[in-house]
């Protein structure tokens, strides 16, 4: 089920806060989530993306989920 940006903000933002210069792929966000105990639907959005891609900015995931239809209106 889509969740919210917001409750995927959470975990990008985090990444992109921490290591700024950071190009974190679908595993790295499933990590945060499974050590975080986020919601089983960002977890399934982020599970969603394609391994191996890098991704340079929280727009960037966004937009990225949201072609995926993960992304909650």
């Amino acid at each position: 089920m889509p969740a919210p940006w917001t409750a995927y903000a959470e975990v990008v933002d985090h990444i992109f806060r921490v290591v700024p210069d950071a190009t974190p792929t679908r595993s790295d966000f499933l990590q945060i989530c499974y050590a975080n105990d986020i919601s089983d639907d960002v977890v399934d959005g982020f599970d969603a993306l394609r391994e191996g891609v890098m991704f340079k900015s929280a727009d960037e995931v966004r937009d990225a989920l949201q072609q995926l239809g993960q992304i909650a209106d």
